[in-house]
């Protein structure tokens, strides 16, 4: 059982409530990706914030715990990532929880909670899948400020607001002892550069403050990588150099790149106060600190929903690090500002004097202002997408209308190599975010051809629409520019157009001579949905050279879930050669021709005459037996597939069994006839008779067996 607080930790007065949850299982992924290591959510002794400090607990006992909740992500230089949970008890201990379902994602490090499962290698194992908003430092009604805050406040994430002060601790090992950068170079990263996102991003409500120390060389071995013994040791040097640790809310431990550490080019829990990230690079980047910090401010990653040919789908891909429009989605050299969703649940947009975001009830004409910049907004637009039907949670469109201006100036400024394809800054960008939890954000590929990570065209042009119509809205940007995007919402009943599906019968012709007409039936459905206007869908169809066709219809008018049929008369040129010949009919939307479907059938020539065969499976059967007959028509070598067959059974009393059936194929029909057990002993005549495509009926196949 997981439960969690109504007030943050520390703040004196801690409740706790209760939230469903069992024991068990293993640590399910959270990133929808089954290859690899993506999205490896198990926790390892070796590699858990928790190792060598675990509870000593007996294997299989059933126990309640109660602490404080660590969420940590680990971010790997080749794209995967893994999702640490533990809970730090009152004695400093830590004990590594595993989720049987997908972990909850409305906590941040730092709750406090209870626990109550299954003891197993040092882990707690347990149910959870709880991801709803309820009351507690990571969502619904939470507290903002320092740890003992008590302003009330509707934003999912605090401590988000004013200077972060931060410390970053510059460490490196005692066998290892190298500085791949200088205090300088540290101060520009995190307080130049990292304090210049922050700024931007927040609309100048929140900045990083601080102080680089360092280096220190750690009594920690670069063979190894135990992140909770580097935080240790890195604040015990800093505490013995003079530096006061608790003037401090966030706390930053970067070293040299330890390989030990399995490829993770960095850390940090998500949220917590103080927050701790670790960065394991050489020569660290703006985005990756950016990243982590985003983390410790109790984000989790952007993703990106891929859904083939469509824009949005029920059952698509979530790529984890598929948001390449959002620092915390792909990894790359810019630092694209975080997405509207985001930003939401930190309280930069649509809390207080942030700017805000418009929620669109109603249909109409709607503006969104250039995203970088501040003012009263809206910098974005919230739509609703869908309910859940059991909880009532909502998840919402957001519109964003971005430009190439500070940290997104990289769309246009040369300096992103992909970025020659981007329509960002001439369209507008959708995403996708469910209430109550922060693993949901979602960019959508609004060019599915082209999906998300990789180019940057990921927005909907300006005169394009997209409609949803499970929704029941449609979007239409019809200005987009620099000074933003105008946008014509409908909401209500919207139609879909769809293509049409079409089948023709029969799927092959009888057997004929050149020259013969032959009739094929084209079926077509309007697969629009219910809210759009009868369609018009024109046939057409492509047959070898030289041949005609004729329809009795040049077009049907269906509505939304009908059919109708028209009839395609195919005439070959006499004289053309024995064989197969392709028969390919298609349905046009005569409105918008990208709608269609098409169906094949095949017109067969056969001059070849009828060659019949009859035969028993065996000559001689006694009473009880099943005489198995077979009847085989070849027209030269090719099988008449498909032809009534009628077999006749005289016995030697004179009467007389009708056996019936079709050809294969193969052009082969497989009979039984069943012997009595009383069956007289004689001579039985079998005579065929059938029905032959393009002939008329055909008589002369003959063969007996005896019965003993």
């Amino acid at each position: 059982m997981l439960n969690r607080p109504i007030n943050s930790w520390g703040a004196g007065q801690t409740q706790v409530v209760a939230v469903a949850a069992l024991a068990f299982l293993s640590f399910f992924s959270l990133s929808g990706t089954a290859s690899g290591q993506s999205g490896n959510n198990s926790v390892n002794a070796t590699d858990s914030p928790a190792a060598g400090a675990q509870s000593q607990t007996s294997v299989g006992q059933q126990v309640q715990l109660e602490g404080q909740l660590e969420v940590i992500y680990q971010d790997f230089k080749d794209g995967h990532h893994r999702l640490l949970y533990s809970l730090k008890k009152s004695d400093g201990t830590r004990v590594p929880l595993k989720f049987a379902d997908q972990p909850p994602t409305n906590h941040l490090s730092g709750d406090h909670v209870r626990v109550s499962g299954q003891m197993s290698g040092g882990s707690l194992l347990l149910y959870s899948g709880s991801t709803k908003s309820g009351s507690g430092s990571s969502g619904g009604t939470t507290t903002s400020g320092d740890a003992s805050g008590s302003t009330a406040s509707s934003i999912p994430v605090p401590n988000t607001f004013g200077a972060q002060s931060t410390l970053v601790i510059l460490v490196n090992f005692q066998d290892d002892a190298i500085q791949p950068y200088t205090l300088a170079d540290a101060q520009n990263m995190y307080f130049g550069t990292g304090n210049g996102f922050f700024q931007e991003n927040s609309y100048n409500q929140t900045s990083l403050t601080g102080n680089v120390v360092g280096w220190y060389t750690i009594p920690v071995s670069v063979a190894t990588c135990d992140t909770s013994q580097i935080a240790m040791d890195a604040q015990n040097a800093a505490a013995a150099a003079g530096v006061n640790l608790s003037a401090y809310t966030r706390y930053v431990y970067a070293f040299p790149y330890d390989a030990a550490c399995g490829g993770f080019a960095g850390a940090s829990t998500v949220g917590g106060n103080p927050s701790e990230s670790w960065i394991n690079w050489n020569s660290p980047g703006s985005q990756l600190i950016d990243h982590e910090l985003g983390h410790a401010f109790g984000l989790w990653h952007s993703h990106s929903l891929n859904c083939g040919s469509t824009a949005t789908c029920s059952n698509g891909t979530m790529v984890e690090y598929g948001d390449n429009i959002d620092t915390m989605g792909y990894p790359q050299g810019p630092s694209p500002h975080y997405n509207a969703y985001q930003k939401e649940r930190l309280g930069w947009l649509n809390y207080g004097s942030s700017p805000k975001i418009q929620t669109v009830t109603s249909s109409g004409t709607y503006t969104i202002y250039p995203y970088e910049l501040g003012g009263p907004g809206p910098n974005a637009l919230k739509v609703l997408q869908s309910s859940d039907p059991t909880t009532g949670t909502k998840t919402w469109y957001y519109l964003e209308a971005r430009q190439a201006i500070g940290f997104d100036a990289f769309l246009t400024d040369g300096t992103c190599e992909p970025c020659y394809t981007q329509n960002e800054t001439t369209g507008v960008l959708f995403h996708l975010g469910t209430d109550g939890n922060g693993n949901s954000g979602e960019l959508l590929a609004m060019t599915p051809s082209n999906p998300p990570p990789g180019w940057f065209d990921d927005s909907l042009p300006a005169g394009q629409t997209f409609a949803d119509a499970t929704a029941g809205v449609s979007f239409t940007p019809t200005v987009v520019s620099g000074a933003g995007a105008t946008m014509q919402i409908t909401l209500g009943p919207i139609c879909a157009p769809a293509a049409p599906s079409m089948s023709v019968s029969p799927s092959q012709s009888q057997y004929v001579a050149s020259g013969t007409a032959v009739n094929f039936t084209a079926t077509v459905t309007d697969n629009d949905t219910s809210s759009c206007a009868p369609a018009t869908f024109n046939l057409a169809d492509a047959l070898p050279s030289g041949w005609s066709g004729a329809w009795n219809a040049a077009s049907l008018s269906l509505s939304p879930g009908k059919s109708g049929s028209a009839t395609l008369t195919v005439t070959s040129p006499a004289g053309t050669a024995d064989g197969s010949y392709g028969v390919n009919v298609s349905a046009a939307n005569a409105s918008s021709s990208s709608y269609s479907g098409s169906a094949a059938a095949t017109y067969v020539i056969n001059s070849a005459p009828l060659s019949i065969s009859l035969t028993t499976n065996q000559s001689a059967y006694m009473p009880g037996q099943t005489v198995g007959i077979g009847v085989s028509l070849l027209f030269g070598t090719l099988p008449d597939a498909g032809a009534s067959v009628t077999v006749t059974v005289t016995s030697p009393s004179g009467r007389a069994a009708t056996l019936s059936g079709a050809t294969g194929s193969n052009g082969v029909a497989s009979l039984n006839y069943k012997l009595s057990n009383h069956a007289p002993a004689g001579t039985y005549e079998v005579k065929f008779g059938t029905t032959v495509k393009g002939a008329s009926p055909t008589v002369g196949a003959s063969t007996s067996f005896t019965v003993q």
